[in-house]
């Protein structure tokens, strides 16, 4: 704690401190009465040891200087800066609220629509932030505040990068939680605003499914995995979730860049574009809600430096509430009444029988598959793209795909018609139904077999060689996909099967993924 303030000490002729909130890595907060104004304020002030840094002091002083000039409902205000001693200080905004990172604490998770409302209004704040040429880069649970005005607001901005200003970070020094880094920061690339969409995303991510995207057993680990491979899809650890949810949040997690949302207003604009049941409400509660700050009750302050107290951003439910959930229970009561008494009945047991465990009929069977590769064969130079990764559409491991290049429109730049995956099988045989795994929104596909067996592309060593004019027209298509498809070949026989895609879809830098192929037989 820096040694040259107490409890009543007077900053810059104004602000005089009431008692210590709080410490973190780079300052500590104080509750702080703003004597000019008649308000309370929150002032961070920089650790001695930490502004004894000409370059932490300078960052320090870059979060007053970006900060303050950003206006919104869902920012915390910074007020001023005065000095502290030997030190500097930010006078802010005090929130009375309690921060996500304490919330999900309580929770565990949250359901979706309180995802949504939360993701909307830090996007909206980024989005604002982003306008300004202001890069957070460590948004995070504990950086996301719930205020007793309902209010959801992004707070420390004391490493933002502001790009029209000297970088300040340290050579190879990571800035963010290691949680929540974008790949682009754990390789020391440079940064942008999808850099906070891809935090944001890791938050909501946690606020879905109870932890982060990654783990491992060290912040190596954490921060390298995010680099190698793509997150499971959040309905892996929540059931009945809407596959928008997926769709959305893989997105934003994208590790490359140019693969995520353009803006954190795309992100938005995605987030509130999800169908969720309209009869769920979002319910923030907080049990300090109604306490008085008194810091010296055990427990009345929340230990994080900006808040003091928790608060539910909703209203109450009201009488008219209440006896809709009344009556909602007598008739879901009266329901199964009946059900139960009909399925008494010779004709209610056979409705309500359980489906049998097993059928007259197999089930249809897997195809082995003996190899997958690449089919470019309007491109310039080797007639294959990103061959060294085609395998991993066969795997049978969702984290790992192969993708097409990045192109300048969805339509390849009008450069050709389509490129492709051939899929090759251990032998001829039928095929019934091939099902394709994408997190690409919007693409467009075609499945052709060789034009005559024997004398197609598949018997060929060397992989991708050959025209498109040696497959056959078309014999299943799907347009406008919005990720997974399967389509149905009805009983069609080859020995090996072109995917080729027609169009990439959405997306700033337009491109597919395919994670996985199966192939299943009639």
């Amino acid at each position: 704690m820096t040694t040259a303030v107490t409890v009543g000490t007077v900053l810059g002729d104004r602000y005089r401190l009431r008692f210590h909130l709080a410490s973190g890595g780079m300052a500590e907060v104080w509750c702080a009465d703003d004597e000019v104004l008649g308000r309370p304020v929150a002032v961070k002030i920089l650790h001695a040891h930490v502004a004894a840094d000409p370059a932490l002091r300078a960052r320090f002083h870059t979060e007053a200087v970006a900060a303050a000039r950003l206006v919104h409902p869902s920012i915390v205000a910074i007020y001023d800066t005065c000095p502290a001693g030997d030190s500097e200080a930010i006078v802010m905004e005090l929130v009375r609220g309690r921060t996500l990172r304490e919330y999900l604490d309580e929770r565990g998770r949250l359901e979706p629509i309180e995802m949504v409302h939360i993701g909307a209004e830090v996007a909206a704040a980024l989005s604002c932030a982003h306008r300004a040429g202001v890069i957070h880069r460590d948004i995070k649970p504990a950086n996301i505040l719930l205020s007793d005005d309902g209010r959801v607001l992004v707070t420390d901005f004391g490493i933002a990068k502001v790009l029209d200003e000297p970088d300040l970070t340290r050579t190879n020094q990571l800035i963010g939680t290691v949680k929540y880094l974008a790949p682009e920061q754990v390789s020391g690339s440079p940064v942008d605003a999808r850099t906070d969409v891809y935090a944001l995303g890791a938050v909501l991510y946690e606020t879905l499914c109870g932890s982060a995207p990654f783990a491992g057993e060290t912040t190596a680990a954490v921060a390298l995995a995010r680099v190698q491979r793509d997150p499971l899809p959040p309905s892996f650890s929540v059931d009945d979730l809407p596959h928008e949810v997926d769709v959305v949040l893989l997105r934003a997690l994208a590790r490359a860049p140019e693969a995520r949302f353009a803006s954190a207003d795309d992100l938005r604009a995605a987030l509130l574009s999800i169908r969720l049941d309209e009869d769920r409400t979002i319910a923030v509660s907080s049990p300090l809600a109604d306490r008085p700050i008194d810091p010296t009750i055990d427990g009345g302050l929340p230990p994080d430096p900006r808040i003091a107290t928790g608060s539910a951003p909703l209203d109450p439910p009201t009488r008219s509430n209440r006896s809709l959930v009344v009556v909602s229970l007598v008739v879901v009561t009266a329901l199964v009444l009946v059900a139960l008494l009909i399925s008494s009945t010779s004709v209610g047991r056979r409705l309500f029988a359980p489906e049998p465990t097993t059928t007259s009929t197999a089930p249809p069977a897997t195809i082995a598959l003996a190899g997958a590769r690449s089919f470019d064969p309007e491109g310039s130079g080797d007639p294959t793209e990103n061959e060294s990764t085609a395998r991993a559409a066969i795997d049978g491991d969702s984290l790992t795909s192969w993708r097409t290049e990045d192109y300048a429109t969805r339509s390849f730049g009008n450069l050709k018609s389509g490129v492709g995956l051939i899929i090759d099988l251990r032998s001829v045989q039928r095929i019934r139904n091939v099902t394709i795994s994408s997190p690409t929104i919007g693409w467009s596909v075609e499945l052709r077999v060789p034009a005559a067996i024997g004398r197609g592309p598949s018997t060929t060593s060397t992989p991708g060689v050959g025209s498109l004019a040696r497959w056959s027209a078309p014999v299943a298509a799907a347009r406008n996909i919005d990720g997974d498809v399967t389509l149905s070949l009805g009983s069609v026989e080859t020995e090996s099967l072109l995917i080729w895609i027609t169009d990439l879809g959405e997306g700033p830098a337009p491109h597919v993924s395919i994670t996985e192929v199966g192939l299943s037989a009639p």
